[in-house]
């Protein structure tokens, strides 16, 4: 019987002692009952909402961040480019924090914080923002928005959505690569 990780559902050989995924400890007491799918579905879930709350959450955090930097420094509002990689390097360095706390206080203690799963979340979080900006849905969001543009906070909670599905592709990728 094939065993899964108990944090992150990936799956396992009979001689790990740890998660290749997540890093999180294998409790070798631990026989999984047939309902292993259904609970590799829910883990997928669990985990592509966590994602979302912490890729919105870093987004918001770094458009307030990035404003206030602006403000100060009185940057020229002109170079979009030179915002956007400010943005985009701020919403990085914030999840990556927010992602950290999260094993802190939520996951368990043999829990590894940087390992292939973090640089995926990095990586679907980057190419997200990167679309989002550098792509044609900006033009579009505003030929469909109010005349003035959308409002500030949609852009970055788009770019989390776009973000998560991103990572929900790879998980599910993972998983049927797993079965």
């Amino acid at each position: 019987m094939d065993k899964t990780c108990r944090n992150c559902g990936a799956p396992l050989r009979p001689d790990d002692k740890f998660c290749s995924a997540c890093g999180t400890e294998v409790d070798a007491s631990l026989d999984l009952t047939d309902d292993s799918q259904s609970a590799g579905r829910s883990n997928l879930f669990r985990e592509s909402v966590i994602f979302f709350l912490l890729a919105a959450a870093s987004a918001l955090i770094a458009d307030f961040v990035e404003v206030q930097l602006a403000i100060r420094a009185s940057w020229d509002i002109e170079s979009r480019s030179a915002l956007y990689l400010v943005y985009a390097s701020l919403a990085t360095g914030i999840f990556v924090i927010l992602r950290i706390l999260w094993w802190r206080i939520f996951g368990s203690a043999g829990s590894s914080f940087f390992g292939r799963r973090l640089a995926i979340q990095v990586f679907c979080l980057i190419l997200g923002v990167t679309i989002l900006f550098f792509g044609p849905i900006m033009a579009a969001l505003y030929d469909w928005s109010q005349p003035q543009g959308p409002i500030w906070f949609e852009f970055d909670l788009l770019a989390a959505l776009l973000s998560t599905l991103f990572f929900v592709g790879y998980l599910a990728l993972q998983r049927r690569q797993g079965d």
